[in-house]
């Protein structure tokens, strides 16, 4: 099927008016939301999945912590190791009820870069997913 060519309106101002740019109107300014209460402590939280990682601490700690399948995911992950440091991790708000985690660990002499979502949820912060990227 051959293209379809069709003329376009003219869009140029005709010869010897002048154009006149009105400038757009700035939305009026609002203040960010509050945080939900309580706080996000983003380091207890991969802290304490780095923990049952290791093999330090019970898969079963993670319920109050994570969605039940994550939980469930992690504790049937757990590998014998030793996490030397948790660098303090950064934390972006995407939403008000949602919070992307990203943090530095080493472990066995290398450093890894730890993922994670948490949303705030029947007022608690929950971890929705967890990486380790090895």
């Amino acid at each position: 099927m051959p293209p379809v060519v069709r003329r376009l309106p003219t869009y140029e101002p005709p010869a010897g008016a002048a154009f006149v740019p009105h400038p757009r109107t700035r939305p009026p300014w609002t203040p960010p939301p509050e945080p939900p209460s309580p706080p996000l402590d983003a380091a207890r939280l991969v802290r304490a999945v780095l923990e049952v990682l290791d093999g330090r601490r019970p898969g079963r700690s993670l319920q109050q912590l994570a969605l039940p399948r994550l939980a469930d995911r992690l504790a049937r992950s757990v590998r014998v190791r030793s996490t030397r440091l948790l660098r303090p991790p950064r934390v972006c708000h995407p939403s008000r009820f949602a919070a992307e985690i990203s943090a530095t660990v080493l472990r066995d002499n290398r450093a890894l870069a730890v993922a994670a979502r948490a949303e705030h949820r029947n007022a608690r912060w929950l971890l929705t997913t967890f990486t380790v990227l090895e």
